[in-house]
């Protein structure tokens, strides 16, 4: 499983009814000038964008980890920044979850894995 897709699974994408499956973002990537220029149409009204479909969505998430300010990051400095506890996540058990599913430790740099 790539970066991606763990990061996808842990925020729901796939299952039904998830803000991540209806809005085509399996990242949950915030609506904004990235989002935009990544493909997003609109946001959902709770600042999350959508995009027109689950390949531009993917798309948007693999950019936004191959780049600055995520290149060179370990995971956990990479879903620190990501997915940090100011937004209602529990960063620790995001970093296991995507730990668990995804070949690597904490501290591997998240460039070789994306896919």
């Amino acid at each position: 499983m790539t970066l991606q897709q763990a990061i996808a699974r842990q925020e729901g994408f796939g299952i039904a009814g998830t803000r991540a499956t209806l809005n085509h973002n399996p990242g949950n990537i915030r609506y904004g000038t990235f989002a935009k220029l990544h493909g997003a149409t609109d946001n959902d009204g709770a600042g999350y964008a959508v995009f027109p479909d689950d390949a531009t969505g993917e798309a948007a998430l693999t950019a936004l980890l191959s780049n600055p300010p995520y290149k060179g990051l370990t995971v956990t400095q990479a879903l620190n920044k990501y997915a940090p506890a100011g937004d209602g996540n529990a960063p620790q058990i995001y970093i296991d979850n995507v730990c668990g599913w995804c070949p690597c430790t904490p501290s591997t740099v998240i460039d070789g894995l994306l896919g």
